[in-house]
């Protein structure tokens, strides 16, 4: 899967997440910026991306997804590890 493709799926789940135009969220912006992201939300975008993408998550990793950008380095690793 391409990073383009990875990085637009990533803004689509924040998106909906927050109800927010996926080109409202910002790639490199942090997601503790965000109104509303909170420990809830943190472990549904990790529910999210689990499904989005097929992969486990370990929570520990959510300290390395704290943006679009962050994420995405963290969903590549995963799919290549698989």
């Amino acid at each position: 899967m391409e990073t383009t493709e990875i990085k637009s799926k990533i803004r689509d789940i924040i998106a909906g997440m927050f109800d927010v135009k996926p080109s409202e969220v910002s790639d490199t912006k942090s997601f503790k910026d965000m109104a509303k992201y909170d420990s809830m939300r943190a472990l549904e975008f990790l529910a999210k991306l689990e499904n989005e993408f097929d992969v486990m998550i370990e929570p520990d990793f959510l300290q390395k997804m704290q943006s679009v950008e962050q994420s995405v380095q963290v969903i590549e690793e995963l799919l290549r590890a698989k």
